[in-house]
């Protein structure tokens, strides 16, 4: 088949969610072409596919780990000309290449494009998950939980079948949409798992000052620092450029992490039973329900800011704990989600 994947680059989490299954596709021998949409993503997401493209979309502006609505709106405005514009010229490659089924990750082209030309339209992403019919709702305020339904509603208006990736213990169908537990990233497997002497954060949208005055705080301890895209060392503080590589190479070695309550880095503790400690941004409905979801789980520590007393804790915390979890979630295979994919393709193929 001959397949374009739209991924959405507000966070770099869509592209590695991304990577799991367009390596799939590949190894599977179909053609694979990507669009990136949103702001520029890292130079490593070039390498996903021997063609791809880029498209400024839609991006969240933040002020202190809080989302701006305002200037949020007021970009999506300033710029509706011309993403309008991109929008046409990328469904007049489509229209020329020919693709056989479209795939989203939570990207509005794609989505859009596959209703157009009546494809296959796969969309596999985790926001979905925060309103499936089977999953318990977080707590907040019914504006964020709109906020977020409407978000959902405007990046993906279609789909022939979702699959939502979650902290879930099972599968679970109704009608197009799919809840899928945790998948194992395979770039993994080239890793060894172990515990050395830093501490993995990545709050790249929280005040760095603050951030590094806590951090100072704890001498003894070695903070590696992820987000900020810039190589600098202040005492026990090290700040790494992005590189996913890199990346790797620290979370598979760190003792626990510390980060904003993305889906992405919660999932990939998980999946290397590492602890982590979660501060969700607090007008991002989806991360108030990843935070909830991993606390009810006993899976996370959660708390609303980054203080000395709570970074205290934590540490303290780790260290009884020998670095180690009590909990373990399920995690599945790629392909048990491939081949649902597949299953789901052939059928509407053949309709």
């Amino acid at each position: 088949m001959k397949i374009l994947y739209g991924i959405n680059t507000n966070g770099q989490g869509h592209i590695n969610r991304a990577r799991i299954f367009i390596d799939k596709l590949q190894n599977d021998g179909h053609e694979v072409h990507i669009l990136f949409v949103g702001k520029e993503p890292p130079a490593y997401a070039y390498e996903l596919a021997p063609v791809s493209y880029y498209k400024f979309g839609p991006i969240d502006i933040y002020n202190d780990h809080k989302l701006d609505y305002s200037k949020t709106f007021q970009v999506l405005l300033t710029n509706l000309g011309k993403m309008t514009k991109n929008r046409r010229d990328i469904l007049d490659v489509a229209s020329k290449e020919d693709f056989d089924v479209i795939f989203t990750d939570f990207e509005n082209m794609t989505s859009v494009i596959g209703r157009v030309l009546k494809k296959p339209t796969i969309c596999i992403d985790h926001q979905h998950s925060a309103f499936h019919p089977s999953s318990e709702e977080a707590p907040a305020k019914p504006a964020l939980k709109l906020g977020l339904k409407f978000g959902i509603r405007l990046m993906v208006p279609y789909y022939s079948h979702c699959f939502a990736i979650d902290f879930t213990e099972k599968i679970d169908r109704v009608d197009d949409f799919t809840l899928f537990p945790l998948i194992w990233k395979p770039e993994f497997d080239n890793y060894k798992i172990t515990t050395s002497n830093h501490y993995l954060v990545y709050l790249a949208r929280y005040d760095k000052d603050k951030m590094i005055k806590n951090l100072l705080a704890f001498p003894d301890d070695t903070f590696i620092i992820y987000g900020f895209n810039t190589e600098e060392v202040i005492k026990n503080i090290i700040f790494k450029k992005t590189s996913r590589e890199e990346f790797l190479k620290d979370i598979v070695a760190c003792k626990a992490i510390i980060a904003n309550a993305g889906f992405s880095l919660a999932w990939e503790a998980c999946l290397l039973n590492k602890m982590i400690w979660v501060i969700p941004h607090s007008n991002n409905y989806e991360q108030i329900t990843n935070a909830y979801r991993l606390n009810k789980l006993d899976r996370a520590f959660v708390t609303d800011k980054l203080t000395e007393n709570e970074i205290k804790y934590f540490l303290s915390h780790t260290e009884k704990q020998n670095y180690q979890p009590k909990v373990k979630l399920p995690i599945i295979s790629p392909d048990v989600l491939m081949d649902q994919v597949y299953s789901q393709i052939k059928f509407f193929q053949e309709k």
